[in-house]
């Protein structure tokens, strides 16, 4: 179908916007004539193994010039990316998600037994609960249950067969995720539904149990007690994030034999604080006896509730956080070692990397497991196989992710790790060994004595031995992560070493507000959105670590998301030393928030309020604060050479928010290029969209800060 992209634009600048059926375009404006263009049909293909070496000499070139073999066509090849793994409890089964990038970003359902999907070609295993999905399947004796992207509707696999067990939902209003089976009887679950009969931000409703206020409630994490005759879950309200003020609740489970359905009585609030004290995570150590997370110390340790009580499992309280944000569902960091649960398996955060603790639960102490195979530096999806045996997801700095099995042995817990699946290519060429640039954590002191966490990669390619240029740095590309309440990890990330392979060096910024190093230090960024995260930024690069390592004045911003209102309200605010000086050479936002009030407005309910704490108020309240945080309003400020990359379909920043920063742009001649992906939502799913953003962002560094520097 024929379709036109809405704008607001000169028409003298954009002409005729008639779009392709299932391509891209892109625009482009400079002092130059506006360019126009089709992102054509891509061909992905991929890598991902590390092998061999170079035999030739070494070679010299400009930093950001060298060649690399780690090409864009490299890493979507044959891409796959784990999600969540599970496993039956009955049975014992493990399955997993892989999100294949050559299916279009298809999650498929695999069974590790036979090596073979669940559910067939066609069944996409994905929710859009609170918009960033998670809990899409379950295994119960035998019986796999999963929310399908493609329909919205829930079925269930066994021995081959598979039954939809939802009703035929053609306008797809109703989302499932969260699945927990009743023990005793197991043909009756409970599960988060999330009703978009009303498909606007303040009617969408969430729902575990019918309530009167459904309209500003979240529910996560249902769990039965092993006997059935209790449920926990966990519940937060606007304008709270659940890492905000999540709280965990328990009731009484009713079974109604005339009916065959279950009922609820005497829910009583057992942890969490709105505003104050976020808990989560509730699992059921006996009947008796409930863990969950529980940041009152602030930093979040295990808690433990008894009808007794409800207390900390550790004596003393340790300064690290046990487990990440809960953006997505079902994303547990903890697992019980024992069928007694007196034994816990659970994963910490420590300098930005994992550590795994076993939890002496009744002695209140822990002990970590070091080993010299154990190199993980981010593990998700902790869950019991057998008496001290548990699967996860793991990633390391220098190979590709895996879902993996450890089994505990002896005092000492020596563990012994089996891979499960790796996300390696086998259909690929290998890279040279040597190639990866391995991180450099670091805690950066900063204006007032303030310490900002970050990591660097330095550029690194075994190929070349430095820059044929004396005494030339390299130039940096500044990686602002998501959320803002999120974390970069030190895993492997091909799109990095894609650049420090070519001579680049990476700056990741853990700015004020990221998670896993405590409350406080998420709680900088209250009230100080895009002032707190841009000096950090700023002051990073003129730290004396980093600024002896980098060229400063060919450094590039770049961010997703809330990453990319960070980017643009480094190059555009007032408030920003960046914006008055150009100090970086170029920017990429990628989906990023241009418009406070637009965001506020048009964006799903899991996030409708989030913004209120992040600028310290509502626009009612300090309209001037959301004015001078709006990057569309200081477009004129932009000096810096802007990329704009957008998914037509995300809902969670619309493309609203990217058109009205391109156009502000133009209108004050500044240099912009934009490109729109049809088919794509909040971030990039398909091989085709990973590969033109990978390499529109190259060929924009390229011609703003690196050729046009390099002698000729």
């Amino acid at each position: 179908m024929d379709r036109r992209v809405p704008v607001v634009m000169p028409s003298a600048v954009l002409g005729d916007r008639t779009a392709k059926p299932g391509l891209s375009w892109y625009a482009f404006y400079s002092p130059t004539p506006f360019l126009e263009s089709y992102c054509d049909s891509i061909q992905p293909s991929n890598l991902l193994t590390v092998s061999t070496f170079y035999t030739m000499a070494q070679k010299y070139a400009p930093y950001g010039l060298w060649e690399s073999p780690i090409t864009a066509d490299a890493i979507t090849q044959a891409s796959v990316s784990l999600g969540a793994i599970f496993v039956d409890p009955v049975t014992q089964d493990i399955y997993y998600i892989e999100q294949r990038a050559s299916e279009g970003g298809r999650c498929a359902l695999m069974s590790h037994q036979t090596q073979k999907e669940v559910f067939g070609k066609d069944f996409n295993a994905r929710t859009r609960v609170h918009e960033y999905g998670g809990g899409a399947a379950i295994a119960y004796n035998g019986t796999v249950y999963s929310s399908n992207f493609t329909d919205f509707r829930v079925y269930a696999a066994k021995d081959g067969k598979i039954t939809p067990i939802t009703s035929e939902d053609p306008n797809k209003v109703y989302r499932y995720a969260d699945f927990c089976v009743h023990p005793v009887h197991t043909d009756l679950l409970v599960a988060i539904l999330e009703d978009h009969t009303n498909d606007t931000p303040h009617a969408t409703v969430t729902s575990l149990v019918s309530t009167e206020d459904a309209h500003n409630e979240f529910y996560a994490a249902p769990k039965f007690s092993p006997s059935g005759d209790k449920l926990a879950w966990q519940f937060w309200k606007h304008p709270d994030m659940p890492w905000e003020g999540g709280q965990i609740y328990v009731a009484d489970v009713h079974y109604d034999s005339n009916t065959h359905k279950l009922g609820l009585g005497n829910a009583k609030l057992i942890a969490g604080e709105a505003n104050n004290i976020s808990a989560c995570y509730p699992l059921w150590a006996s009947n008796d006896k409930l863990l969950f997370t529980s940041d009152e110390s602030k930093f979040t340790n295990l808690w433990e509730y008894t009808q007794a009580c409800t207390k900390p499992v550790l004596s003393s309280p340790v300064q690290q956080d046990f487990c990440m944000p809960s953006w997505t569902l079902g994303t547990y960091s903890f697992a019980f070692l024992d069928e007694n649960g007196t034994r816990a398996i659970c994963v910490a955060w420590q300098g930005g990397r994992s550590v795994l603790y076993v939890i002496d639960i009744a002695a209140g102490s822990h002990v970590e497991i070091k080993d010299k195979l154990f190199d993980f530096v981010a593990i998700n999806y902790v869950c019991r196989l057998s008496d001290y045996t548990f699967v996860f997801t793991g990633s390391q700095s220098n190979a590709p992710s895996v879902a993996m099995l450890c089994t505990l042995t002896g005092p000492s817990y020596v563990p012994n790790f089996q891979v499960l699946k790796s996300t390696a290519s086998t259909s690929a060429s290998p890279f040279p060994e040597g190639i990866i640039s391995l991180p450099t954590p670091l805690e950066l002191k900063v204006a007032g004595d303030k310490i900002v966490h970050a990591v660097y990669y330095a550029p690194n390619n075994p190929a070349y031995a430095g820059s044929s240029i004396p005494n030339e740095k390299p130039p940096c590309v500044l990686g602002v992560h998501g959320g803002p309440t999120g974390l970069e990890t030190q895993n492997l990330n091909w799109t990095k070493q894609y650049f420090t392979s070519r001579g680049y060096a990476w700056l990741d910024v853990n700015y004020s507000g990221s998670s896993c190093y405590g409350r406080a230090y998420v709680e900088r960024l209250q009230g100080n959105w895009g002032i707190a995260d841009v000096s950090d930024c700023i002051d990073a690069v003129q730290s004396p670590q980093i600024c002896s390592l980098i060229d400063t004045k060919r450094t590039a911003i770049r961010g997703g998301s809330a990453g990319g209102y960070t980017t643009l309200a480094a190059i555009s605010l007032d408030s920003s030393a960046a914006s008055k000086t150009k100090f970086f050479a170029c920017a990429t936002n990628s989906f990023g928030i241009s418009d406070m009030e637009l965001f506020a407005n048009d964006t799903h309910k899991f996030e409708l309020m989030y913004v209120i704490k992040l600028l310290g108020g509502t626009k009612e309240e300090i309209p001037k604060v959301w004015y001078d945080r709006s990057p569309v309003y200081f477009s004129a400020n932009i000096k810096t050479p802007l990329l704009v990359l957008q998914g037509n379909d995300d809902a969670i920043v619309p493309p609203a928010q990217s058109w009205t920063i391109i156009d502000g742009v133009i209108k004050s001649k500044g240099r912009v290029e934009a490109h729109f992906f049809d088919g794509e939502q909040h971030g990039w799913r398909t091989s085709e969209a990973i590969k033109k953003a990978i390499e529109f962002e190259r060929e924009w560094y390229e011609k703003n800060m690196v050729r046009s520097t390099v002698p000729t």
